[in-house]
């Protein structure tokens, strides 16, 4: 697997046990944009609205910075390689976020998920493996 890519500025990309809670975030959020091969501007701008709603005094550059590598990341990977790092990334998240915080990804990552109006068979496996692995229950409209 790719654990150590490098972006296009050199810098290392973070194992998922080194991440940050944004940053853990930041990278699932991008397996759930990257699961169907697009990244489109309503899920970006979902991404923004949750990771300012649950890290209010986060950096929007240093998220934007993370946002930038975790797309690199994925996008240069398999589709194995991207479920083997989304079940990492929810690991970290798991062990870096609080309950209050988890419960709080649910509409986050909802809104994430339903935010071009497209429900991908590719976006419910990753939705699969994070109520799987968090608990959380995110009531996907499948029929969008």
């Amino acid at each position: 697997m790719k654990w150590f890519s490098k972006n296009k500025k050199g810098n290392q990309i973070p194992s998922p046990d080194d991440m940050t809670p944004l940053q853990a975030v930041t990278h699932l959020c991008a397996c759930i944009q990257l699961s169907d091969g697009d990244a489109n501007f309503e899920e970006k701008k979902a991404w923004l609205n949750g990771v300012s709603n649950l890290f209010p005094s986060f950096s929007e550059e240093r998220a934007n910075k993370f946002l930038n590598e975790a797309h690199l990341y994925i996008n240069n990977s398999n589709h194995e390689d991207l479920i083997a790092h989304t079940e990492m990334v929810l690991e970290r998240i798991k062990k870096v976020l609080n309950t209050d915080q988890i419960s709080g990804l649910e509409p986050i990552l909802k809104d994430l998920v339903e935010a071009d109006g497209i429900v991908m068979t590719s976006e419910i496996e990753i939705v699969d493996l994070v109520e799987k692995y968090l608990s959380i229950n995110l009531n996907i409209n499948k029929n969008l």
